[in-house]
C-alpha cells in the first residue's frame, strides 16, 4: 500500500478522468503514490482537509470547490491571487498551498490546436473556471473583444457579463470558451465555419454546445484537463510548477493514452 495520498474533490466526480491520468503517470515517474477521488461539496472541504495527515501530499479540486480552495489555501502562484481560483492544493509544514493551474491548461489546449490570433473571443460562464478563462484569454489574446456571457449578471475583472441568450442572436465568430454544464441544453445556433470552441466539458462529447461547431474546429475539455494535470505533478513532486518533470514528453504521452484513444 502506498504511503503518499493524492486524490481529486468535487461533486460531481464520478466521471472524473483525473484519477486514470495521474495514475498513468506516477507508473510513467516510478512514484508508488496513490489517487482517489472523493465526493465533497464545498461546506465539507474545510473538514476535509483537517482530517488529513501527514501521508497527503496534494489535491486536485474541480466543481464546486474553486473558490472555497481559495480561501482555505495559502495562495502560492500569481494566477491563484489574480483569479481567486484555486484547484491545487500542496500540503506542507505551513498548511495547504493553493495554485491554479487551469489557466496553463486553457491556454496549452488552444495553442496546441492552433496558432491563430483571435480578434474575437467569447466566454460563456461566470463561475470559477470563467474566471481563469478569461485569465487565459489576457495572457494569449491581450488585443482581442471578450465579451463574457451568463445566465446571471455579474462582473469578471471589471467586465460587465452579457445574458446567456444574446449569445445565440448573431453568427458567432472567433474563439468561444464554454465553461458550462455538459448537461446545458443549446439551441441550434448560427456559427461560422471558421470559428473555434474550447469546451471545458468532456463527458460525453461532443458536447451538445460543441456539435454546432466543425468536428475540426472542436477543443475537447480533456486536452485542458492533460495540460493542467502536467503542472499539478510538478507542483505535486517538485513543490514547483515552474520545474520540468524527469522526461515529462513521455510522461505527458502516458497521461495522454490513459483518457485518449491511441
Amino acid at each position: 500500500m502506498s504511503s503518499t495520498h493524492l486524490a481529486v474533490l468535487g461533486s460531481p466526480i464520478e466521471h472524473s478522468k483525473s484519477p486514470a491520468i495521474h495514475a498513468a503517470a506516477y507508473e510513467a515517474l516510478g512514484l508508488d503514490w496513490d489517487y482517489g477521488r472523493y465526493r465533497v461539496e464545498a461546506n465539507e472541504l474545510a473538514d476535509f482537509l483537517r482530517l488529513r495527515d501527514e501521508t497527503w501530499r496534494g489535491l486536485s479540486l474541480t466543481m464546486p470547490l474553486k473558490d472555497v480552495g481559495f480561501e482555505l489555501s495559502i495562495p502560492s502562484c500569481p494566477v491563484a491571487s489574480v483569479t481567486g481560483v484555486v484547484n491545487t492544493l500542496l500540503h506542507t509544514d505551513a498548511g495547504w498551498e493553493g495554485y491554479n493551474t487551469d489557466s496553463f491548461g486553457i491556454q496549452k489546449a488552444i495553442t496546441e490546436h492552433t496558432d491563430e490570433t483571435f480578434q474575437r473571443v467569447n466566454v460563456l460562464g461566470s463561475g470559477a473556471t470563467a474566471r481563469s478563462a478569461v485569465h487565459a484569454v489576457g495572457q494569449l489574446f491581450p488585443d482581442a473583444e471578450l465579451s463574457v456571457f451568463a445566465r446571471k449578471s455579474t462582473e469578471l475583472f471589471g467586465l460587465q457579463t452579457k445574458s446567456l441568450a444574446s449569445f445565440h442572436e448573431d453568427e458567432i465568430s472567433g474563439l468561444t470558451i464554454s465553461t458550462l454544464p455538459s448537461a446545458l441544453i443549446v439551441d441550434r445556433l448560427n456559427v461560422h465555419e471558421q470559428a473555434v470552441i474550447f469546451d471545458v466539458s468532456y463527458d460525453p462529447w461532443p458536447s451538445g454546445l460543441a456539435t454546432n461547431w466543425l468536428p475540426a474546429n472542436r477543443i475537447s475539455g480533456v486536452e485542458m484537463l492533460l495540460w493542467q494535470a502536467l503542472i499539478q505533478l510538478r507542483i505535486f513532486e517538485n513543490g514547483d510548477g515552474t520545474v520540468l518533470l524527469e522526461n515529462e514528453a513521455d510522461v505527458f504521452k502516458a497521461m495522454s493514452n490513459a483518457v485518449k484513444p491511441l
